[in-house]
C-alpha cells in the first residue's frame, strides 16, 4: 500500500516565532497556526503547532510575527517524549516543507507592498530538498523545547 503524508495549512499566526538552536547548532523555529474553518453560519478555529528547519525557520522567525497570515507545506509528524515527571507525551504536530508569507487584504496598496513593511505582500520561501535535510533520531532528543 502507498502511504503518503502532506498536509497545506492557511492562517494566522497565533504567537511570535522561537528559534532556537540544537546542540548541533542547527536552527529550529517553532509557532502556532489559527485556521479558520467556516461551517454554515458559525465559523470554528483549529490550532496548529508547526516547526521550521534550517533556513526556513531562519526566514519565519526574521519576517513574521504574531498575527500574519502565512500558508504551511509539510507534513504530520508523531513525536512521544518522556516529560520531567516521568510521564510519557505524545503530539502530533506539522513540519513545514515550505511557507508562502501572504498580505491581509487591507495592508496591500497599489504597488503590491504590504503597507508599512516596504517588503512584497506574497513571499515564497522554500527549504532545501528532503534529501539534503540530514536528521537523525538523536537531533530531535536535543531539541530545547
Amino acid at each position: 500500500m502507498v502511504s503518503f503524508n502532506r498536509v497545506v495549512l492557511a492562517g494566522n499566526l497565533t504567537r511570535d516565532p522561537e528559534l532556537r538552536f540544537t546542540n548541533n547548532g542547527i536552527p529550529v523555529c517553532q509557532f502556532g497556526l489559527a485556521v479558520n474553518r467556516v461551517r454554515s453560519k458559525n465559523e470554528e478555529v483549529d490550532f496548529f503547532d508547526i516547526t521550521a528547519w534550517r533556513e526556513l525557520g531562519e526566514t519565519i522567525a526574521n519576517y513574521k510575527k504574531k498575527g500574519d497570515p502565512i500558508l504551511i507545506e509539510g507534513k504530520l509528524q508523531y513525536r512521544t517524549w518522556e516529560a520531567q515527571d516521568g510521564s510519557r507525551r505524545s503530539k502530533v504536530d506539522v513540519v513545514a516543507d515550505n511557507v508562502q508569507f501572504l498580505g491581509r487584504a487591507s495592508d496591500v496598496g497599489d504597488g503590491g507592498t504590504a503597507a508599512g513593511q516596504g517588503q512584497p505582500a506574497r513571499r515564497n520561501t522554500r527549504s532545501s530538498s528532503r534529501e539534503d535535510v540530514d536528521l537523525n533520531e538523536e537531533d530531535f532528543d536535543d531539541i530545547p523545547f
